[in-house]
């Protein structure tokens, strides 16, 4: 699987892709500042050859900031899973205001 994510100024968003893989057949969990994406690609056809990869396989991918989990969002769109994760309030950049005295 490959995966991989960047930074906006509100959210983390991990992109990774999933060939042959089904929603059905998708698990994300987010626990203790892990991301885990669980797939299987199964084969469903008796092969008279087979190059590609069937089975079961995962991805981690620990996350360098604190999000709001249940503002969490996923697609899936043509194979390619992308998930936003919005930063939790505390980790956002806050202006401080500066008053003269």
């Amino acid at each position: 699987m490959d995966m991989d994510g960047h930074e906006t100024k509100d959210e983390l968003v991990i992109k990774a892709d999933l060939p042959g893989t089904v929603r059905d057949d998708l698990h994300i969990t987010l626990e203790d500042g892990t991301l885990r994406i669980e797939a299987e690609k199964k084969e469903g056809k008796t092969w008279y050859m087979r190059k590609r990869h069937f089975g079961k396989y995962s991805g981690l991918m620990e996350l360098p900031f604190r999000v709001a989990a249940e503002k969490t969002s996923a697609t899936l769109d043509k194979r390619v899973l992308e998930i936003k994760l919005p930063k939790a309030e505390e980790t956002k950049p806050r202006q401080i205001e500066v008053e003269v005295q």
